[in-house]
């Protein structure tokens, strides 16, 4: 579009400027305005970014002799440079351009050298002060404008150079020169040498009426052999590109764009790929030199456009001149204004209303490019190559190790190591020295010395007082002595003397109670009896309340509270209550002492002033119980919160282990903070730590009370996936709840990028294909008389088993089944069985041709979303939804998903230890498809049904079409199994044609050697008797369980010990520890009973361990205790499943008050 205009029929130069562009203009030669005035002016306009659309006007402007046929503009550093004008008599004048802006007298050089019109024009571009002109006849002069304005001829006059139509100074090389005349010719010069270097002949053609064959020459500014020509010819308009290296015919010739004679060129310096043409026949074009397209076209105009030129300076500006009496300017990053009606019809011209080309000019491309990719990766480009690179970028190195030595120390059970350090790096935030006291053994001790409180001061402090009384006593004693006669007084006797100096051992309770005393006054009556005498009758009589009124109302409350005990229950409740009434106001540690008392401390939680919120925190760390600590301290938090003070709020949330209480002030404060990675990298760290502190679990449940810290743990995985931490940022995506819909989509979107990273824990099982088993050649034999088995088939089974996760206790049973086939142990389902025996060993008939499947496995691993599997695809969801990204599943839990019980304590139990008392889940196979106890004996079977035909003794079964059956060595059959009367097989299949396991492939199996089939079946029915014997002898304990009358002296230190520990956590644990306790009294029960049967091996070494475990506890030393508790699993695992009562017991002890 027109960005602006100047009303003037002139020839246009832009200035040097590349910002406030100036652009002058010299009344051209061979037209007239409306006027029909004569006169030749130079003007010179400048730009106007306010101006939209319209007309300049001159800021400077001077007079010449005559009109221009060419106007240039140099280059200067310390001015506005000079203006050259080519007159149409032949002159060349310079003038300065800041003079004719400030209008002083602004000519500095003229020159008549030139015997015609001046139609070449233009200064170097490599030196300002040097200008090339040509004319009429031939004529070419370079000038030096600098040096007394001396010209000079580039050689001898060319005789293929008629009027000199334009010229032009090669871009790469300063003293090469091209010329072009109207007879056809271009001559190149080489002022170096002033010689003619070449001459390229033909390159237009005299037109009808004498018009000149070439009206335009430039030269590519890339390249310093290439430059173009234009013709003038109507019948020929072409422009055409030279190669000097072949100057025999053009490279390319550019033909199609104008229908009558060019005018004028102008190449962009800016990007070579950008060549403008104007002609006769109205239109400005654009072309592609390299390829010869047109890639642009400006407004045609009403006249021929006789020149057209690039700002070099700014080539976003362009102008064009033409004989309508205008220069219109052009900007080509002007944004195209829209049309106010968009349903308006369009213009059927078939000219754009701007120059708008197919792709941005070089000066507007990015010279280099760069975009952030998934996981920290960097893709960028540069104008200097042709590729694309990538490369690994960590925008936050030092956070993102931070990252990983937090999830280092988390997993290493290090926490506490972390806390060290942020409690020595920030000395103002307590919450590190919180945090860092929650994981000592004594925690509650070091939180009340954290506030303040030390317990051995206050203690010295008060022992401390009788001395101080005693030697004030002393003091008196000793100005009393200066008034004794005796203070000074000798003794004959200086042992006797001794003898009477030292003190008695005498006790205050000794001397008071010694001697003769009187109950009460017998002589006065009980109507005249005093206070203490009703007292003393009412404790003779045993009227205990009577006594306790009269001590309540004569305020003798230490009488009172120590007759009350032998009373009633109630009769000691309401002693305290009256002394607690009475004294509430007399000092202030009472009503302390009621609350304590009574075991309500909320009292003193609820009213106490909040100025002394870390005295009521150390009274709760010293007395509050099980699940009131938490709560009480939670409650504390809430009326700090509540009066602004978040700090100290933060450090009883800590306490009461309120996850979401704190994580709120945490996140508050870190939006204020305003560092948003390095601020939530510390929250989450902080968080991180707490919850590894009190084993904090996440019920993950609606309605989600940690909503804003999912935020964070999304936030905070998109940070760790951006500096390439994809294994770190699954973990916190994984704390996310699948049901939490605070930011689905971007967190569906995330969930989906991680599980196609390489770091990602999908794997896909690959199962093998299922092979078919050939059965061995037998040769025929009689039917069996058993009546027809309805058997379940081996893959059928497989697939149940698969499907069901862990391998049932016993199969299916068949809905008809023979008492010889209702049980396979499945360590030999993989083997073809047979032989017909009769045997409750009952082994599962192998059909012939039946497929023989792998071990039990997820039939197809891919579709069954475990942790190392990916979630099945959904086909039938719309094709632009998110996909359903499932999280990893964890590792079948051992405990039953249920709802977790709340933290009451930020002193939990073990700290590597599940939740107690839980029952086991039997949940799919673990990662990678492997079932647990494949290929392990199935416990005994269950006793056939009675409706079972029972097999007669002497009954001998006919050989079935199977092959045979040869156990391998080392097999024996669960103890309790024998065979049945009769057993006597008739057949057995030698064991070289037995198939191998599919359970056993790539493994090489051996077979026993073939021998008589009745040896080797009474050889298992021996075997099998002798186990059942020995199953049978150590079936019954020695004692009956709960029996402690047989306990060894060597183990009743440890009985006793761990009974006392056991009845103090059933008394002081809290209600959500119930099942934990009674788990572990269950647990201990066991191990006793193994010590009163002195069953417990390795006794000798296991004695000691126990006593010092024992003590241990005493001692609240529970680290040590967990250690010595695991040396016991280890050197003796029989008792695993006991010793683990060991473990809750001291985990319950630790949230114990001290």
């Amino acid at each position: 579009m027109v960005y602006q205009y100047i009303e003037r029929t002139a020839i246009p130069a832009w200035g040097p400027q590349h910002v406030q562009p100036l652009i002058a203009a010299g009344t051209v030669a061979g037209a007239m305005d409306a006027s029909f005035s004569n006169t030749s002016l130079l003007e010179v306009f400048q730009l106007d970014d306010n101006t939209d659309g319209g007309g300049l006007e001159a800021i400077g402007k001077v007079e010449a002799n005559a009109r221009f046929q060419r106007l240039a503009w140099s280059t200067s550093t310390d001015s506005l440079g000079v203006l050259a004008g080519g007159l149409e008599n032949g002159d060349i004048t310079i003038w300065d351009a800041r003079k004719i802006i400030d209008g002083e007298d602004s000519v500095l050089h003229s020159s008549s050298a030139h015997t015609g019109s001046v139609s070449g024009l233009q200064f170097n571009p490599f030196a300002s002060n040097l200008m090339a002109s040509g004319s009429a006849n031939g004529e070419v002069f370079i000038w030096d404008i600098v040096n007394d304005f001396k010209s000079y001829s580039p050689g001898p006059r060319s005789q293929r150079l008629d009027t000199v139509t334009d010229l032009c100074w090669n871009q790469q090389v300063q003293h090469i020169l091209a010329t072009a005349s109207s007879s056809g010719s271009l001559v190149v010069w080489d002022l170096r040498s002033r010689r003619e270097v070449i001459a390229l002949g033909s390159v237009g053609t005299i037109g009808q009426g004498g018009r000149p064959g070439v009206a335009a020459v430039e030269w590519n500014p890339q390249s310093a052999t290439q430059l173009v020509t234009a013709s003038s010819d109507d019948n020929n308009p072409v422009i055409m590109l030279w190669d000097l290296r072949n100057a025999q015919a053009p490279s390319q010739t550019f033909a199609g764009g104008h229908q009558r004679g060019i005018l004028s060129l102008s190449w962009c310096h800016k990007d070579s790929g950008l060549l403008l043409s104007s002609g006769k026949d109205n239109r400005t074009v654009c072309w592609n030199p390299d390829s010869g397209d047109i890639v642009g076209e400006l407004p045609p105009s009403s006249n021929w456009v006789y020149d057209v030129q690039w700002n070099q300076a700014n080539p976003n500006l362009l102008s064009g001149a033409s004989f309508d009496g205008r220069i219109n300017l052009y900007s080509l990053s002007r944004e195209v204004e829209e049309p106010e009606d968009p349903f308006a019809p369009q213009s059927s011209s078939l000219f754009a209303p701007a120059l708008s080309l197919k792709k941005p000019p070089k000066w507007l491309a990015r010279p280099c490019g760069a975009v952030f990719g998934f996981g920290g990766q960097l893709v960028h480009f540069n104008q200097t190559s042709s590729l694309v690179s990538i490369t690994d970028f960590v925008a936050e190195p030092e956070l993102a190790q931070q990252a990983q030595q937090l999830e280092s120390l988390l997993e290493s059970n290090q926490a506490a190591e972390l806390c060290k350090e942020r409690v020595t790096a920030a000395d103002d935030d307590k919450s590190w020295q919180v945090l860092q006291i929650l994981f000592e053994e004594d925690a509650r001790d070091k939180l009340v010395k954290f506030l303040g409180f030390d317990k051995d001061q206050v203690k010295a402090r008060i022992q401390a007082k009788p001395v101080e009384k005693k030697e004030k006593e002393e003091e008196e004693e000793a100005k009393a002595d200066g008034d004794n006669p005796f203070a000074s007084s000798t003794s004959l006797d200086a042992d006797a003397d001794d003898f009477f100096s030292k003190p008695t051992n005498v006790s205050d309770l000794e001397v008071a109670f010694s001697g003769a005393f009187r109950i009460y006054d017998k002589a006065k009556d009980i109507r005249s009896e005093d206070t203490n005498g009703l007292i003393t009758r009412a404790i003779l009589l045993g009227d205990i309340e009577a006594a306790v009124t009269l001590c309540i109302e004569q305020e003798l409350f230490a009488d009172a509270l120590i007759l009350a005990p032998y009373g009633s229950p109630e009769l000691a409740a309401r002693v305290q209550k009256e002394y607690f009434a009475k004294r509430a106001q007399q000092a202030p540690y009472v009503r302390l002492l009621h609350a304590i008392v009574s075991g309500d401390l909320s009292d003193i939680v609820v009213n106490a002033d909040l100025a002394e919120w870390d005295e009521v925190l150390a009274l709760l760390c010293t007395y509050a119980q099980g699940d009131q600590f938490s709560s009480l301290c939670e409650t504390l938090g809430q009326r700090l919160e509540k009066g602004g003070d978040l700090d100290n709020a933060v450090l009883c949330y800590l306490a009461s282990g309120n996850l979401d209480k704190v994580a709120g002030i945490w996140i508050a404060h870190q939006k204020k903070s305003g560092r948003h990675v390095s601020g939530l990298h510390s929250l989450i760290e902080k968080v991180s730590v707490f919850r590894n502190a009190v084993q904090f679990v996440d019920s993950g449940e609606p309605p989600f009370v940690l909503a804003a810290l999912y935020d964070c743990y999304g936030d905070y995985a998109e940070f760790l996936a951006a500096q390439g931490l994809f294994d770190i940022a699954a973990k916190y995506l994984d704390r996310v709840p699948a049901e939490y819909r605070g930011n689905e989509d971007s967190l569906a979107v995330l969930r989906n990028r991680l599980a196609l990273t390489n770091d990602t824990p999908w794997t896909v099982v690959q199962v093998g294909p299922l092979t078919p088993v050939q059965p061995p050649v037998q040769p025929p034999v009689q039917p069996s008389v058993q009546p027809p088995v309805q058997q379940q088939p081996l893959v059928q089974q497989q697939m149940q088993q698969a499907y069901g996760g862990y391998p049932q206790a016993y199969p299916p049973a068949p809905t008809t089944m023979p008492a010889a086939q209702h049980y396979a142990p499945q360590s030999l389902a993989a083997y073809p069985t047979g032989g017909g025996f009769a045997s409750n060993i009952g082994y599962q008939q192998q059909q012939p041709g039946v497929f023989q499947p792998p071990p039990p496995q997820p039939l197809n691993p891919a579709s069954i979303p475990t942790g190392r599997t990916p979630p099945p695809r959904r086909e039938d969801v719309p094709w632009n939804d998110p996909p359903m990204m499932a999280k990893p599943a964890k590792r079948p839990s051992q405990v039953v998903s249920a709802k977790p019980a709340a933290i009451v304590s930020p002193f939990p139990q073990g700290r590597d230890t599940p939740p107690p008392n839980q029952p086991q889940q039997l949940g799919g196979p673990p990662r990678g498809g492997f079932v647990p106890n494949a290929g392990k004996p199935l416990p005994p079977p269950p006793p056939p049904p009675s409706s079972q035909p029972m097999q007669q003794p002497g009954f001998v079964p006919q050989p079935m079409q199977q092959p045979g059956f040869v156990p391998q060595p080392g097999f024996a059959p669960q103890p309790g199994f024998a065979p049945q009367p009769g057993f006597a097989p008739q057949q057995m299949m030698p064991a070289q044609q037995q198939q191998a396991p599919q359970s056993m492939r790539g493994q090489v199996v051996t077979a026993s050697p073939s021998r008589d089939p009745v040896a080797a079946a009474a050889s298992l029915a021996a075997t099998a008797a002798a186990t059942a014997s020995a199953a049978a002898k150590a079936a019954g304990p020695k004692y009956p369980a709960g029996d402690r009358t047989h306990i060894p002296d060597v183990w009743k230190p440890t009985v006793s010990g761990l009974t006392a520990h056991l009845s103090r956590a059933k008394q002081f644990g809290a209600p959500n520890q119930k099942r934990m306790v009674e788990d572990a009294e269950r647990r201990l029960n066991v191990l006793f009973d193994l010590m009163n049967c002195d069953d417990v091996k390795m006794k000798d070494r296991l004695a000691p361990l126990f006593e010092q475990l024992v003590q241990a506890i005493g001692a609240h030393q529970f680290t040590p205790a967990l250690n010595l508790q695991a040396e016991i699993m280890a050197l003796n695992p029989d008792i695993t499943s006991s010793i683990v009562g060991v473990k809750h017991l001291v985990n319950v002890l630790k949230t114990l008050p001290m």
